[in-house]
């Protein structure tokens, strides 16, 4: 994997083709984003091999929450973009000749979240239905 580019974001700067973005504040910090905000990063890559492989790579860390051990501040924890990169590439170098597992494990995790989220939402029509069952023998 090549290096790639990560710098704090400024709406006035230019984007480029293979970029995205993850989150610098908050308990969800380190989660990739699509859009960017006013408190993250940018990750540019310089193609879209290395842009899949480091969203799956932020994707997977924000997920195991290995974040938190990185965060600093007492109210809004935030996290600082030399220990960002540090990490990043630490992780990355890790991850070195094991890009395809690593990326097939979070497709994995993602048709997992997918699943989930159908549930959720099965549970929440199965809790309403009850709901009405009940509240049409009441008076109102």
């Amino acid at each position: 994997m090549k290096a790639v580019k990560i710098f704090t974001y400024n709406p006035k700067n230019q984007k480029s083709e293979f970029e995205f973005y993850a989150l610098s504040k908050g308990l969800n910090s380190g989660k990739p984003l699509d859009i960017p905000c006013l408190n993250c990063f940018v990750i540019s890559c310089r193609n879209a091999r290395d842009l899949d492989i480091y969203r799956s790579l932020l994707f997977g860390l924000w997920k195991a929450k290995v974040f938190h051990k990185i965060l600093v501040g007492s109210v809004i924890p935030f996290i600082c973009i030399n220990d960002f990169k540090n990490f990043i590439f630490e992780q990355a170098s890790y991850l070195q000749g094991k890009e395809q597992l690593f990326t097939n494990d979070v497709q994995k995790v993602k048709a997992l979240e997918q699943k989930e989220r159908a549930m959720y939402e099965q549970l929440l029509l199965i809790s309403e239905l009850k709901r009405i069952y009940i509240a049409k023998h009441l008076k109102r």
